[in-house]
């Protein structure tokens, strides 16, 4: 866990500074839209993807967008700092089980930048990374 804190220093110093910004301490009832950035990569398929991730106890429903994909799994969610938290996810993805994690780094109270890393999932490459905003719902 704390191997992603130091990643996100040495890789993206603007993430590892202090914020003027909290993150909230537990994701229960609460709903993310995510927007991952638009280059397009061959080992970054969802580029451009636009989500809305929706947490409950420790399940979540990830939406996607402009499809009809509806997809649910687990969570666990730990913020590391004030401004600075990471959500371990497993998904049940209909092609296959998907591990990935989100850190995240608020930019305000209410929007930020995450750093996805996917651990293993069913769409090649198995193992990825990419970066997009997140905004909290309300």
């Amino acid at each position: 866990m704390h191997r992603l804190t130091l990643l996100a220093a040495l890789l993206c110093p603007a993430l590892a500074t202090a914020a003027n910004c909290t993150l909230p301490t537990a994701l229960d009832q609460r709903q993310f839209t995510n927007l991952s950035d638009p280059l397009y990569a061959p080992d970054n398929p969802n580029a451009g993807r636009m989500v809305q991730v929706s947490f409950a106890g420790n399940q979540y429903v990830l939406d996607i967008l402009g499809t009809d994909l509806r997809i649910g799994g687990s969570y666990h969610y730990q913020r590391l700092a004030p401004h600075i938290a990471e959500i371990q996810m497993t998904e049940a993805h209909p092609e296959g089980p998907a591990r990935y994690t989100l850190l995240l780094t608020c930019q305000t109270n209410h929007q930020g930048r995450f750093i996805y890393t996917q651990h293993d999932g069913p769409i090649a490459p198995r193992q990825r990374q990419n970066s997009g905003r997140w905004t909290l719902q309300p």
